[in-house]
C-alpha cells in the first residue's frame, strides 16, 4: 500500500470520526484533504460523497462523486452522481446527466425516470409524460412501472372515462398484496388515488389513500406522546429568559429568509414569491442548518444548554452562523438572499433566531382540514412519519399551533404570520407584506410569481406554475365525512 493511499485512508476515516464526534468543520476539512490528495479509494468514493453530503458540503460531495464515477463508471455510479446533482439544485446538469444516461440505456426504467423527474422539476411536462409513457410501455417492466405512474398522475389531470385508470387499476392488481410488493403497492395506490379524485370518484380515492397510509404506517416512528413531551420543553422552557442565557451571535447577516410552515400550507408558494423579486437567487428545502449546528445535540432548552457546556461555548453561535452561511453559499452561490423552507424547523426555530438574529421568518398558516386532507393523500418520501394516520396529524397540528403560539410571543416582529386563505383571497396586500418583512423593495415583476422559471422539487411544483387559485381551499369539503378521525382528535373543525 502506497503512502498516499494510506494519507487518503486516514484522513477518510478521520473525517468519519469528527462526523462522529459531531465536529463537523473538522470533518469537512479532512475530506477535503483527501479530495485534494486524491487517493486511489475506489467504490470507497461513493462513501466519501455521502458523507460530505450529509454535511452540506457540496462541491465536495460532487467532486467525490466524479471521482467515484471515473474510478467505476457504471451507470449505478453514473446515477448516483446525476441525484446528487439534483439534489444540490444543479438541475440543468442533472438533465444533462439524464438526457446521456437515457440515450446510452433507451429500455432501462431508472434512467428514464430519473430523466422525468428533471423534466418535471423544470417544468417541461410534454418531455417527463413521453418518457413515463416510455416505462410504462417497456415489455421488461411488469411490476416496475409504478414510480412512472405515480409521476404521470401528479402531472395530469383525469376524467372519469380516462382509460389510463384502468390500466392503474389493473397494474395494482398485478401488484398484489405480497410483503414483497408491500412499496410498490403503496406508490400505486397514491397514484391511483390521484386519478379517481380527479374523476370525482370520492370514496375509492380515500379508499386508496387509506389503505396507503395503513401499509406506511407499519414502517413509521412517529410517537405522539414524545412529540408532546418535545413541544412541553420547547414551549415550558424556552423564552426570552432562556435565549438571554445563552451565548450571543454577533453575525448579522440577513442572507436567508425563513418560510416555516406545515407541508402543503402554502410554503412552496410564498417561496415562490420571493424567489420572483430580482434580489433572491433561489430556495429550497435546503436542509442546512442541521449540519451546520451538528455540535448542538438536541432541541429542547436543556439540550441546547448542555451542548454550550462546553469550553468554546462563546463562540459556538457565531461559528454555527458561519457554517450556515458556508453552506447557503455551497447550495446557493455568493451572492443574492436565498429562501430556506426546510420542513421541521418550527421545532428549533428560537436557536435559529440565536444563531441568525438578523434573519426574516414567515410562518405559513392555513386552515387544518386542508392540510390534513392535503398531506393524507401526499407520499412523502421520508421525514413526516405523522402523516401516516389521521390522528397522528391532529396530534403534530396541535403541536405546531402550540409551537406557532409560543414563538410569536417570544420572537415578536422577527417573525410574519401570513394566512394562506387571506393570502389566496387578497393576494396583493399580502405579496406586499411578505416583500416588505424580507426587507426588499416592492417590484410589480412579484405578481407574475407564476411565469418564474427555476426547478421546483417539492410535491407543489405544479401548482407554483399556475396564477393564484382558491379552489384548493375547500377541496377537503368533499371528504368531510373521511376526514372525522382527524376533527375528532385535533377537537374543532373549520372552514
Amino acid at each position: 500500500m502506497t503512502t498516499q493511499t494510506v494519507d487518503g485512508a486516514q484522513l477518510v476515516n478521520g473525517a468519519l470520526a469528527a462526523f462522529q464526534s459531531r465536529e463537523r468543520d473538522d470533518a469537512a476539512y479532512l475530506l477535503a484533504k483527501a479530495v485534494q490528495v486524491d487517493p486511489p479509494l475506489g467504490a470507497r468514493w461513493a462513501s466519501v460523497s455521502r458523507l460530505a453530503a450529509t454535511l452540506g458540503e457540496i462541491t465536495l460531495a460532487l467532486a467525490a462523486a466524479r471521482k467515484h464515477v471515473a474510478a467505476t463508471p457504471t451507470p449505478e455510479a453514473r446515477l448516483a452522481y446525476a441525484q446528487l446533482l439534483i439534489q444540490s439544485g444543479r438541475t440543468q446538469d442533472a438533465l444533462r446527466e439524464g438526457a446521456a444516461l437515457a440515450r446510452e440505456r433507451p429500455n432501462d426504467p431508472t434512467a428514464l425516470h430519473f430523466l422525468a423527474t428533471c423534466q418535471v422539476q423544470l417544468g417541461d411536462h410534454d418531455a417527463a409524460i413521453a418518457n413515463l409513457r416510455r416505462i410504462i410501455a417497456l415489455p421488461t417492466v411488469h411490476l416496475g412501472a409504478e414510480n412512472a405512474w405515480h409521476v404521470l398522475a401528479d402531472i395530469k389531470k383525469f376524467t372519469p372515462d380516462d382509460p389510463d385508470i384502468a390500466q392503474m387499476e389493473a397494474m395494482l392488481e398485478r401488484i398484489g398484496t405480497s410483503e414483497a410488493t408491500r412499496q410498490s403497492r403503496v406508490v400505486m395506490l397514491y397514484a391511483l388515488g390521484k386519478a379517481l379524485d380527479d374523476a370525482g370518484q370520492t370514496d375509492r380515492a380515500f379508499a386508496c389513500f387509506d389503505e396507503a397510509a395503513k401499509l406506511q404506517k407499519l414502517d413509521s416512528t412517529f410517537n405522539a406522546d414524545h412529540a408532546d413531551a418535545f413541544v412541553d420543553a420547547v414551549v415550558n422552557g424556552w423564552d426570552q429568559a432562556f435565549m438571554d442565557s445563552l451565548p450571543k451571535s454577533t453575525v448579522d447577516s440577513d442572507r436567508p429568509i425563513f418560510v416555516l410552515g406545515l407541508p402543503r400550507s402554502g410554503t412552496t408558494l410564498v417561496e415562490q414569491i420571493l424567489v420572483s423579486h430580482s434580489q433572491v437567487v433561489d430556495g429550497a428545502e435546503a436542509n442546512l442548518f442541521r449540519p451546520a449546528a451538528m455540535a448542538i445535540k438536541g432541541y429542547t432548552p436543556d439540550e441546547v444548554r448542555a451542548s454550550f457546556d462546553r469550553p468554546d461555548a462563546a463562540t459556538l453561535p457565531n461559528r454555527v452562523a458561519r457554517a450556515y452561511l458556508h453552506l447557503v453559499d455551497e447550495r446557493f452561490g455568493k451572492t443574492g438572499r436565498v429562501v430556506d423552507k426546510t420542513l421541521n424547523q418550527t421545532r428549533y426555530l428560537g436557536l435559529i433566531h440565536q444563531v441568525l438574529p438578523k434573519a426574516k421568518l414567515i410562518w405559513l398558516r392555513r386552515d387544518p382540514a386542508g392540510i390534513a386532507w392535503s398531506c393524507y393523500r401526499t407520499r412523502f418520501a421520508k421525514g413526516v412519519d405523522w402523516t401516516r394516520s389521521l390522528t397522528d396529524i391532529a396530534a403534530y397540528f396541535k403541536g405546531e399551533d402550540r409551537l406557532h403560539a409560543h414563538w410569536s410571543a417570544v420572537l415578536g416582529d422577527s417573525l410574519l404570520t401570513v394566512p394562506y386563505e387571506a393570502l389566496v383571497d387578497d393576494p396583493e396586500t399580502w405579496m406586499r407584506r411578505i416583500i416588505e418583512h424580507a426587507g426588499l423593495e416592492w417590484e410589480d415583476g412579484v405578481r407574475d410569481f407564476h411565469k418564474t422559471e427555476r426547478a421546483v422539487t417539492t410535491a407543489s411544483f405544479a401548482q407554483v406554475r399556475k396564477p393564484m387559485y382558491a379552489s384548493s381551499k375547500a377541496a377537503w369539503k368533499r371528504y368531510e365525512t373521511q376526514l372525522k378521525p382527524f376533527f375528532d382528535a385535533y377537537g374543532r373543525q373549520t372552514g
